[in-house]
């Protein structure tokens, strides 16, 4: 059943990880996909197995740490298909790991535009489009919105204030029709993950491989909370370990 039957998704980090398998499961379920990445060409592949699932995708490509680009970013949106029904604020970094005393200034400015500032202003930027279509927004949070980490302190900084960003959007979004769900994915295999391992910066980088899951199952949560199921969990802090994903998961839907 094509339960986003033609609905217009987008997505930023698309190229890898859960962007890059929920966008495939998506577009199975009928949805049409913009595919934000950082290089024009990083998706390219991935438009090429959408398109053998007989799905429609377009590549929309803007580097996230610098805010000069987001103006153009969201008019290159909102040309392809005039609009967007489901917005997926995914993309993340965890880089510069590094303790307080030894942040590298520029580094940071980086690290908080890509994880907060800039999709803060691209929902700005959309705010009118997203009204239009009463739009269903869902930020990629992480246990870092919750829990401070050694070295982590611009990814934990920037995932809550991503937190409260989800609750800012749902409040002012209520008159407007819009919704929007904070949802923690849990432990991925990620790009990100090799990232922390090889870090050995804390606890987390020494988590036995086997605690990591695959990208497809919380991509089956988002694809859930895309399609309406979870609407009066709006504006909340969802996380994959929720009881709530439990059949999602282990009755392996969506596959």
């Amino acid at each position: 059943m094509n339960i986003l039957n033609q609905k217009i998704v987008f997505i930023s980090g698309s190229r890898s990880g859960i962007g890059r398998s929920t966008a495939i499961l998506m577009a199975k379920k009928g949805a049409r996909l913009l595919l934000h990445c950082r290089k024009k060409g990083d998706t390219l592949d991935l438009i090429e197995e959408i398109k053998q699932y007989g799905g429609q995708a377009k590549e929309i490509s803007g580097d996230l740490s610098k805010l000069s680009n987001i103006t153009k970013l969201a008019k290159s949106i909102t040309e392809v298909w005039g609009g967007v029904d489901i917005m997926i604020n995914n993309a993340a970094t965890i880089s510069p790991m590094s303790m307080l005393g030894n942040l590298d200034i520029i580094e940071l400015e980086k690290s908080m535009n890509v994880n907060l500032t800039a999709q803060l202003a691209l929902v700005s930027e959309l705010w009118t489009i997203l009204s239009n279509s009463k739009a269903r927004i869902i930020n990629i949070l992480s246990g870092a919105s919750k829990n401070p980490r050694k070295g982590w302190s611009i990814y934990c900084t920037s995932k809550a204030a991503f937190h409260m960003l989800t609750k800012q959007i749902n409040l002012e979004g209520k008159e407007e029709g819009i919704k929007c769900f904070g949802f923690s994915p849990g432990l991925v295999r990620t790009n990100m993950q090799i990232e922390i391992r090889k870090s050995k910066i804390n606890e987390i980088s020494f988590l036995p491989e086997n605690n990591l899951i695959d990208p497809i199952e919380p991509a089956k949560c988002i694809l859930s909370i895309a399609s309406g199921e979870f609407d009066n969990f709006d504006g909340d802090f969802m996380d994959i370990r929720d009881k709530i994903f439990n059949k999602i998961i282990s009755h392996n839907l969506f596959n």
